[in-house]
């Protein structure tokens, strides 16, 4: 399919903005836009492996979209999983249309985007967005990201295994922990 898609990662918004006003907590939603549908398969693993998710969805974009039904499909997306405490749009690769699309809504101070979207940094997102503010999200996402990218060799040539054990892989099995 050519053009844009939007897959959508989030039932009900309106009872999950009423659970985030009840339990008095922040509920930064995520907009994943990135080329094909990288955004539709991260989301769907991050299914797989905590459960149902929520408060993120994913618009995919290929190269000959028209920028100005991009911009209205990533803002309708924003409007979807926002809930008073901000936005968190991650891209795949910086410079590419995606993220270029994404940058143009920095105006608004409820907005961050992070590129390079990963695996750990959307297990991250999930884990971690109640509870946290916008910016320190944003932070702990993109901190995740980059933590989690490590060459295999340098892992085995670690005496101490504990300096692999990053915040991704403590936050994912807590998570499981609790599911059991």
């Amino acid at each position: 399919m050519r053009g844009i898609q939007i897959e959508h990662g989030i039932e009900h918004p309106h009872r999950l903005a009423l659970r985030s006003e009840w339990k008095g907590l922040y509920m930064v939603g995520a907009v994943l836009v990135t080329h094909a549908f990288i955004g539709r398969e991260l989301i769907a693993t991050v299914g797989y492996l905590l459960g149902n998710v929520d408060g993120i969805v994913a618009v995919s974009i290929d190269a000959n979209v028209d920028v100005f039904k991009a911009r209205t499909r990533i803002w309708q997306a924003m409007k979807e999983v926002e809930q008073g405490d901000g936005v968190l749009i991650m891209t795949d690769l910086f410079g590419g249309t995606p993220s270029n699309l994404a940058l143009s809504f920095l105006v608004n101070p409820k907005v961050e985007v992070i590129t390079g979207v990963n695996l750990p940094m959307t297990l991250t997102f999930c884990t971690r967005r109640s509870g946290m503010k916008l910016r320190e999200l944003a932070k702990a996402v993109r901190l995740s990201g980059t933590r989690s990218v490590a060459r295999a060799k340098d892992l085995m040539e670690t005496p101490d295994v504990s300096k692999t054990n990053t915040p991704v892989t403590r936050s994912l099995s807590e998570h499981l922990k609790k599911r059991s």
